[in-house]
């Protein structure tokens, strides 16, 4: 079995490697194929989400982190990981907590982000031989002792229906919110729209819906909005906003356009790719009402101030190690089995 310390040695050098101001041929090779793979999955996110990781696998952040555990491990089991493919080294994550509960991961990766994640780790046996064989690669999982799998709301389905006797965490889809009280500065607005359109969206921490108060001005909102979305010319995106716009002019919707988003007066949480939706509130007492009625359709929840449970603008896509999807702690469930 690994030391605890050579573990933490070996993600605080892949954090340091992916912090280098110079991406290597082979990453930089990597991330094109990706993005010839899959066009949403940009070359400019690809390495933005690797630079998240680097600034997340500091030795600071990862001890804060994994000692607050007691990682003693009677038994070492297979655990299958099924990763969703919605955002670049989504599913990395998971694979951390499994290698350091001692289990074994069997991976699948999503067939929109193949290449990134076992590069990771091929990163990490090199700074760390014992953690080879650690993890295994596969098309298709089939007998694990226990699963963790995300994914759209047919996958978690079928993922349900075929592990249905081993422990698991499950995954469906999620999205975030922001609450506007009308005060925010300008800059606090640009981190909202970092929110809003990092990853186009698809993220579950993607801003997919605002809270704003009755009678609210959205001219600053919608002049950030639209200088953010000059730089988008991916012909997808592209597409979809002009879909959702035509849709909406026809079934006369109330909505604002900024740039190439669509602002449309609307309850759901959920909002389609070029799009959020708003609604306005009359006081924090009923969105606070509403918060607890979809919470289990909300990731995270972004504000100008932390409160409760919130977090401030521009943090949403750069989640902290201890921060876990669906508030589940998936390291108390490996430590577990």
């Amino acid at each position: 079995m690994i030391k605890l310390d050579k573990k933490i040695s070996a993600f605080v050098k892949l954090g340091e490697y992916l912090r280098r101001e110079n991406v290597d041929s082979k990453l930089c090779n990597l991330i094109i194929k990706t993005e010839n793979n899959n066009g949403w999955f940009t070359f400019k996110n690809s390495l933005h989400a690797l630079k998240v990781w680097g600034n997340t696998l500091r030795k600071e952040n990862i001890l804060k982190w994994i000692h607050k555990y007691k990682l003693v491990n009677k038994n070492i089991k297979q655990v299958g990981i099924i990763m969703a493919g919605n955002i670049p080294i989504v599913g990395f994550h998971d694979l951390m907590c499994v290698l350091f509960t001692n289990h074994i991961a069997i991976v699948k990766t999503s067939s929109s982000d193949p290449y990134l994640i076992p590069f990771l780790y091929n990163k990490l046996v090199e700074f760390e031989s014992g953690l080879a064989e650690k993890a295994i690669f596969k098309n298709k999982i089939d007998f694990v002792d226990a699963i963790i799998g995300t994914g759209n709301s047919i996958t978690i389905k079928n993922i349900n229906e075929k592990f249905q006797f081993c422990p698991s965490i499950l995954r469906g889809p999620r999205n975030s919110i922001a609450i506007i009280d009308g005060k925010e500065t300008e800059e606090e607005l640009k981190l909202l729209s970092n929110d809003i359109f990092e990853y186009f969206g698809f993220g579950c921490r993607s801003i997919t819906k605002i809270y704003v108060p009755i009678n609210y001005d959205f001219s600053l909102l919608k002049k950030i909005l639209k200088e953010k979305t000059e730089s988008i010319s991916l012909i997808d995106y592209v597409n979809s906003f002009r879909k959702n716009k035509a849709i909406n002019e026809i079934i006369k919707n109330k909505f604002h356009i900024a740039g190439k988003l669509i602002l449309i007066e609307d309850k759901n949480i959920h909002a389609e790719i070029s799009s959020v939706n708003y609604e306005y509130y009359p006081n924090m007492d009923w969105v606070s009402k509403e918060i607890k009625s979809n919470s289990k359709n909300i990731q995270c929840i972004v504000r100008r101030k932390n409160r409760d449970s919130s977090i401030k603008f521009g943090e949403a896509q750069k989640p902290t190690l201890w921060t876990y999807a669906d508030n589940i702690d998936t390291v108390d469930f490996l430590s577990s089995l």
